[in-house]
C-alpha cells in the first residue's frame, strides 16, 4: 500500500542529529519512521547511499535496491500508519528525485500529498558548523584553510536550490527556522504530526563544534594523515590535550569580508 510521504531534508548543521535521535528512539501516531537504511544515529544515509551510489562513503552500509526493497517491504507488511517519515541531510543535495521516483515506483510511497521539512539558519553559522564538521570527519578529512573552503564551497551553501529541488520532484516544502534551536526538535516534530504528549522533555544535543584551537591543530592531522582510523586516534588525544575542546560554532572563524 503506497503511503504519504513526509521528507526530512536538513539540510546539513541545522538540528538533524537531535531530530533523528528522537526519531530513532520514539514511536509517533501520526508517521512511522522505517528502520531499514538507518545510519548509526538514526539518519537514513544507508537509504539514501544505496539508491544514490555517488554518495557512498567507505563507512557506507549500502544495500543492493533489491535487498533493500524486500527488507523494506517485510518491515511495512503490518504497518498500520498511512505515512512515512524519510530523514536525511543528504535530501536536500539534489538527490531527492532518485530517492522519491524509486518508493512510488515500488509503491512503497504515494506521490501525491508529498511533503518536505527544511531548517534554515543563520548563512555565517551554519556556515562554520560546516566547515568543522567536514574537518572533524575522518573520512572527509578536510585540508583546505577557512578562507579556501569558504570560497569554493559558497555555491553549496546556498538555500534556495534546496527549495527549488524539492519542489521540482512535486513536495509541498515549509521552512523552519533554526533559532531558538532549544525548540527546534519540538517545532519539526509537530510540523511533522506529532502530539503535544509525543514531544520529548529532554533533547539530546550531540555533534556539538570543536575550539578554534582544536579545529587547528586537526586540520594539520588531516594535512598530514591520510589513514581514517589514525585521525580518529590524534583526534582523540588532542580532544584530551586542547580545552575547551568543544563550544558553539564560531563565524569568527572566517575572514570579515566573508
Amino acid at each position: 500500500m503506497p503511503r504519504r510521504l513526509i521528507l526530512h531534508a536538513g539540510p546539513h548543521k541545522t538540528g538533524t542529529s537531535a531530530i533523528q535521535a528522537v526519531l530513532r528512539q520514539q514511536s509517533f501516531s501520526e508517521f512511522y519512521y522505517p528502520r531499514i537504511g538507518q545510519w548509526a544515529d538514526g539518519a537514513h544515509h544507508n537509504l539514501m547511499f544505496s539508491l544514490v551510489p555517488e554518495l557512498r562513503r567507505p563507512d557506507a552500509e549500502a544495500l543492493e535496491p533489491e535487498q533493500l526493497l524486500e527488507q523494506l517491504q517485510q518491515e511495512l507488511a503490518e504497518l498500520q500508519h498511512d505515512t512515512l517519515l524519510i530523514s536525511s541531510e543528504f535530501l536536500s543535495t539534489g538527490c531527492a528525485a532518485q530517492v522519491v521516483n524509486w518508493l512510488v515506483r515500488h509503491g512503497i510511497a504515494d506521490a501525491q500529498g508529498l511533503r518536505a521539512l527544511l531548517v534554515e539558519r543563520e548563512l555565517h553559522s551554519r556556515a562554520a558548523s560546516l566547515y568543522n564538521q567536514a574537518v572533524k570527519d575522518p573520512y572527509v578529512g578536510e585540508t583546505r584553510s577557512p578562507r579556501q573552503w569558504l570560497k569554493e564551497e559558497e555555491a553549496n551553501l546556498r538555500f534556495e536550490p534546496m527549495v527549488e529541488d524539492l519542489e521540482a520532484v512535486g513536495a509541498e516544502v515549509e521552512v523552519l527556522a533554526y533559532a531558538p534551536a532549544e525548540s527546534l526538535v519540538q517545532r519539526l516534530l509537530k510540523a511533522a504530526g506529532a502530539s503535544d504528549g509525543e514531544l520529548p522533555d529532554q533533547i539530546p544535543w550531540t555533534n556539538t563544534s570543536m575550539s578554534k584551537a582544536v579545529l587547528m591543530a586537526l586540520l594539520e592531522v588531516n594535512r598530514t594523515v591520510r589513514d581514517p582510523q589514525e585521525r580518529i586516534d590524534r583526534r582523540n588525544e588532542i580532544f584530551k590535550t586542547i580545552r575547551p575542546a568543544f563550544t558553539p560554532s564560531e563565524p569568527t572563524l572566517f575572514e570579515p569580508q566573508a
